[in-house]
């Protein structure tokens, strides 16, 4: 029996603090990844195939992201014909609703197309607060969104310039930590954007404006550098 088979690129956000980060963890381990999530939601729909979501990009322990992206194959039975876009969204964000995890678009591609390999580029955002005595005074709308720096006092125009200085293509050898795929992994990226600039805070803006909230982004065109966008805490 011929069964309609379609790839989707899906576009999801989620709040990181309760995951062990967005790859899939072996289903003994206590803390799961996003991919285990947005692969149960998938087998919901129950399609014949079984379910394998290919992420595009991955972040840590505690990282959230605002828009992440990876491919899935949903394969139906022969009298039901390929979910439309909007219907996969609705149906899995029906089956995410216990999760800090939304899907926010969904787009039928061709089966060769791959999320991480066909990536068009990859943004960090880190943001952290001054001004606080200690990390319990964070306002509970940035809880887990920023770092906080206590009684610390930066250069910002020092940092500005530096930030400069990473903009172009470098070896970034000494940025990254080693594993066993690090031998297979080429050090040299091309960063588009290196920026230090104050941040945006919903409650810097009506209550507490005596916190200095700031924005570091790196955004770069090559692959295994993050996220399509994403932020850490």
């Amino acid at each position: 029996m011929q069964h309609s088979t379609a790839r989707y690129l899906i576009f999801f956000q989620y709040a990181g603090t309760k995951y062990s980060g967005v790859m899939k963890t072996p289903i003994d381990q206590a803390v799961e990844g996003v991919e285990n999530h947005l692969e149960n939601a998938v087998q919901k729909l129950k399609p014949v195939n079984e379910v394998s979501v290919s992420i595009s990009s991955r972040t840590d322990t505690g990282v959230h992201a605002l828009c992440n992206s990876a491919h899935v194959d949903i394969q139906r039975r022969a009298d039901k014909p390929p979910l439309l876009e909007q219907t996969l969204v609705d149906a899995l964000n029906f089956h995410l609703k216990a999760e800090p995890i939304r899907i926010t678009s969904a787009y039928r591609v061709h089966s060769d197309f791959h999320a991480r390999y066909q990536a068009i580029s990859r943004t960090y955002v880190y943001r952290f607060a001054l001004g606080l005595r200690h990390h319990t005074e964070m306002p509970v709308t940035e809880r887990d969104l920023c770092w906080a720096l206590r009684d610390t006092r930066l250069n910002i125009d020092a940092m500005q310039e530096a930030s400069a200085l990473l903009i172009g293509t470098h070896d970034f050898s000494t940025f990254r930590a080693l594993n066993s795929e690090t031998p297979f992994k080429n050090p040299v990226k091309t960063l588009e954007l290196a920026r230090l600039e104050p941040g945006v805070s919903f409650c810097q803006r009506h209550f507490h404006r005596d916190i200095q909230f700031w924005e570091l982004t790196f955004k770069s065109a090559e692959d295994d550098w993050g996220a399509g966008c994403c932020w850490s805490g």
